[in-house]
């Protein structure tokens, strides 16, 4: 009975001690919580979207590296039905904002998988330079409606 307390404790003390952005939540799916590094060779990284505007959405954005230097970008949302959420990952970070580096395919029916190996203007990215990017990841509200419902820092600033 303690041990799962302890382990809670420690889990609120690192999710609640200070970070690049206090709203960032990063895991490594083989390591025990969050964390603030870019991982060795992950079998994935998963990014908590942080809902925002009173939308309700959240969820997670896992980045899975290809053999083949491409990421896999899968997105499952919460707290939405089957709308159709268009999805970016953007420069810069989720306070100052920032153009759309690369279109995601759009979430529908929550989910969204999209295998990233460049940026819209056709610069090559692979995973460890995602690890890396000065960006973000966005969540919008609609096809015809750009407004922001979730979102979460990627890459430099995340970690």
């Amino acid at each position: 009975m303690k041990k799962p307390l302890l382990l809670l404790s420690a889990l609120a003390i690192m999710l609640f001690s200070c970070s690049k952005s206090d709203e960032v939540q990063i895991n490594d799916p083989d390591s025990d919580g969050p964390i603030t590094e870019v991982p060795q060779d992950p079998e994935r990284v998963d990014f908590d979207l942080v809902s925002i505007n009173n939308s309700g959405i959240a969820g997670t954005a896992s980045f899975i590296p290809g053999d083949d230097g491409s990421t896999t970008v899968y997105i499952e949302l919460t707290g939405t039905n089957q709308e159709l959420h268009p999805a970016s990952i953007n420069f810069g970070d989720v306070e100052s904002g920032g153009g759309i580096a690369i279109t995601l395919d759009a979430c529908e029916c929550r989910i969204s998988e999209t295998v990233v190996d460049q940026l819209d203007d056709g610069t090559p990215i692979d995973f460890v330079d995602l690890m890396n990017f000065d960006g973000h990841l966005n969540i919008y509200e609609a096809p015809g409606d750009m407004s922001v419902v979730a979102q979460i820092n990627i890459g430099s600033n995340a970690f």
